[in-house]
């Protein structure tokens, strides 16, 4: 379960002016987004796409392009099921608030309450702390695993101290393990197998009826399966089909752009759907609330969504697939977009659609301007001193996901990762950006310990806990 790059989720999900003026005229009216899609797509390298555009309370467009699998060419459709990853974990937070709403489970207390058997260090984080992935615990990427539900309830139990990388609450880490641990939270207090509490509590009411964790009940429905592109360039399925029981609150999840369209309408209208409230009301806005910063992607979360400037949603990956949703609340508008190839980058098919809905938006004469986001600009910080540098010299490591080397030559650091050396630019204090191989600049950011040393690095959406010096 592959987090979404954070540029395209700051897009805000490809089409995401669309349909900001409904049309009774259907399709007719997005003539020029289509045409914008699919030349986007075999540019990007992607044999299906599913598409839907919420405004207000309605779903205005939804549409199937190319196909939901290469050897058979069966098309998609608006309720072609597809895997959406890292999405899921919305619909994991929505179920857990809403449980929490009811008095069921409280967030602020800490994990061990509802599930026993847990190593001290795991049950520690809250299930706000899971949920806003500041639960300290390690990532856990792993995408192919074990079939049998049963592996939910076993897995965490068997978590050593290793999966504590830092104290609760000490910083955002991005973390598939935490969101398996709070799902089986859930799972433990509703005494019933995470697929079906899901369905009870958040699927069923939104009227997601296809919409499964299980894939022998999502082969059932028409279904894209992943693709990824061979050394000749052509499309070929991916087998076998990603799934690991053991973090389907995580990931894995199977919708439609039908459905999914329906989880956000409920998002952004406060839980109700077709005018009747399916979802707790101030959930959809508790998810919406920031719960921390993000200082490496200029982005903050909340419970279950990511939250860019004047916006919400989330994207996630599996092997094969691609998705997102995102909800721009200025204009009151919602998008879904769901791909089936391996490692597509859509932003350049969100653009073009983009710039199509602008016009739209332009006509119609209700587009809402945008502002500059806080804390751009800025001023050109002084040189960090040589004794200042050695604070950030070390070891870093998720160890399920990175391990990264800090190193110095005077005041200059490098930053050492996946075999290459990278140059550090001080932009202010706990901030560096690197140049990155495909051009463009990420930031790196420290935290500090009581001694004034770097205890940890966060890069993009991971914190790597700084590992112990060697005793001598």
């Amino acid at each position: 379960m592959r987090r979404l790059s954070p540029g395209i989720v700051l897009g805000l999900a490809a089409v995401a002016l669309l349909g900001a003026q409904p049309r009774p005229s259907g399709d007719a009216e997005f003539t020029t987004a289509e045409s914008a899609i699919r030349a986007g797509m075999q540019k990007a390298g992607i044999p299906g796409a599913a598409v839907a555009v919420v405004v207000g309370d309605r779903v205005v467009w939804t549409k199937g392009f190319g196909v939901a699998n290469a050897d058979t060419q069966a098309p998609v459709t608006p309720d072609t099921l597809f895997q959406i990853g890292s999405v899921t974990k919305s619909f994991t937070a929505a179920a857990l608030l809403t449980a929490a709403s009811e008095g069921r489970l409280a967030l602020d207390r800490p994990v061990s309450t509802y599930v026993k058997g847990l190593a001290p260090c795991v049950g520690a984080p809250t299930l706000s702390q899971l949920l806003s992935h500041t639960g300290g615990l390690i990532d856990e990427p792993d995408e192919y695993g074990p079939q049998g539900e049963e592996g939910l309830g076993a897995y965490p139990r068997t978590w050593t101290g290793e999966y504590c990388m830092l104290p609760p609450g000490r910083a955002f880490s991005y973390s598939n393990a935490g969101y398996a641990l709070a799902g089986l939270a859930l799972q433990e207090v509703e005494g019933r197998p995470f697929a079906d509490v899901m369905r009870a509590r958040v699927l069923a009411p939104l009227g997601m009826t296809r919409t499964t964790f299980r894939p022998t009940e999502a082969m059932t429905w028409p279904l894209a399966v992943g693709h990824r592109t061979n050394k000749d360039g052509a499309f070929e399925v991916v087998r076998p089909l990603a799934n690991d029981a053991r973090l389907w609150p995580a990931g894995t999840l199977y919708s439609s752009a039908n459905e999914m369209a329906r989880f956000v309408v409920a998002l952004m209208n406060d839980g109700r759907v077709d005018g009747k409230p399916v979802l707790s009301a101030g959930v959809a806005v508790k998810m919406r609330e920031v719960s921390v910063e993000i200082p490496t992607t200029g982005e903050r979360y909340g419970q279950g969504q990511f939250l860019p400037y004047d916006g919400a949603g989330h994207g996630g990956t599996m092997t094969g697939y691609v998705a997102t949703y995102g909800i721009d609340p200025r204009n009151r508008i919602g998008t879904v977009v769901l791909t089936n190839g391996d490692g597509a980058d859509p932003s350049g098919l969100q653009r073009e659609a983009r710039n199509a809905g602008l016009e739209v938006l332009i006509r119609a004469g209700s587009a809402m301007s945008g502002t500059t986001p806080p804390g751009a600009g800025g001023v050109t910080p002084p040189p960090l001193a040589e004794s200042q540098a050695e604070w950030h010299v070390g070891r870093y490591s998720n160890p399920r996901r990175f391990t990264v080397d800090v190193v110095r030559n005077g005041t200059a650091l490098t930053l050492r990762r996946f075999g290459r050396d990278s140059p550090m630019t001080y932009v202010g204090p706990g901030r560096f950006t690197v140049v990155l191989p495909r051009g463009g600049t990420e930031t790196i950011a420290f935290g500090y310990g009581r001694d004034g040393r770097a205890d940890y690095l966060q890069m993009n959406v991971w914190a790597l806990a700084r590992v112990p010096d060697p005793k001598p």
